[in-house]
């Protein structure tokens, strides 16, 4: 049995049925009650927890053998979630314990990679002292991250980094082929630490693949700190304290250095070819009813 949390995410919506069209037996764990739709497509169990209760941690690791962690978005706790996990993971006799952390954790300049960096540093002397196997995935910008559909129907892509600034852009299924491999072989990828980034691109290229899918012009819009939240209102309106800082520093260390890196690790462990952005972009414009372009071979 497969757990993975926070299976409601914008992550986990792409990889869970993903894994479960596999043949992978997962128990599907997350706050959100809509967990539990889950059960209809494909996912064996479901579990509405609190990944702040150590109880209700340990009671979703039992009778599990293997755990993909995925971790929640700008939250102050992550770092308490994630030694939590890890330990009720340890207790339980979790065989294998998957993180999926970001890429570059070292980039102080950024709170929620701090947090990740801290989780993956429990994870390594926490695994050495009980002997489970473990991994980290770094993954790069999800594809997903791309909101076509809101996109679409603004006509423009907003970004906060210079618009000619490159970075690293790759598809959660390919991550979810990743973690299939790894899961089938884990003492060969045991405290194995894989980046995954595919294709690097700036603003202008990704506007213009959406462009040319859509046949809606789409233009790449720079968006300065004073109109941030027009844009990204949940950080202003409504989030709390840490996940605006978190958004402020996230903005301010890409916009000067951007975020990217090499894609020989995701191309090392597929047995294909990354999926690209502009597939992605075709597989939501169809899905979405709004497609004009002509499908790459």
């Amino acid at each position: 049995m497969l757990l993975i949390t926070s299976a409601c995410g914008s992550v986990g919506r792409q990889i869970v049925p993903y894994l479960a069209q596999h043949g992978v037996d997962i128990r599907a764990v997350d706050i959100n009650p809509k967990v539990a739709d889950y059960q209809s497509k494909g996912v064996k169990e479901t579990m509405v927890i609190d990944a702040t209760k150590a109880d209700q941690v340990e009671k979703a690791m039992k009778g599990v053998d293997q755990v993909v962690y995925i971790p929640t978005l700008f939250s102050f706790q992550e770092y308490v979630m994630g030694k939590i996990a890890i330990d009720a993971a340890i207790k339980e006799g979790v065989k294998q314990f998957i993180d999926i952390s970001v890429l570059f954790p070292n980039l102080d300049t950024k709170l929620h990679h701090m947090m990740k960096k801290k989780v993956e540093h429990y994870l390594l002397y926490r695994g050495f002292e009980s002997h489970m196997l473990w991994t980290v995935l770094q993954p790069s910008g999800y594809n997903h991250d791309v909101f076509l559909e809101q996109f679409y129907k603004l006509g423009k892509f907003p970004n906060y980094t210079p618009l000619d600034k490159r970075m690293s852009w790759f598809d959660a299924l390919d991550e979810a082929d990743v973690i299939l491999k790894v899961l089938d072989r884990p003492e060969y990828f045991d405290k194995g630490v894989y980046q995954l980034c595919n294709e690097k691109l700036n603003s202008y290229e990704v506007a213009d693949m959406m462009t040319e899918v859509t046949g809606k012009k789409i233009t790449a819009e720079y968006v300065d700190e004073d109109h941030l939240a027009d844009y990204w209102p949940q950080y202003f309106h409504g989030g709390d304290s840490y996940s605006y800082e978190a958004f402020i520093r996230l903005v301010r260390t890409m916009r000067k250095w951007g975020w990217d890196s090499s894609s020989f690790t995701l191309e090392a462990l597929l047995d294909h070819k990354p999926r690209t952005l502009h597939s992605y972009l075709e597989r939501e414009a169809k899905r979405l009813g709004i497609y004009k372009g002509v499908s790459t071979k």
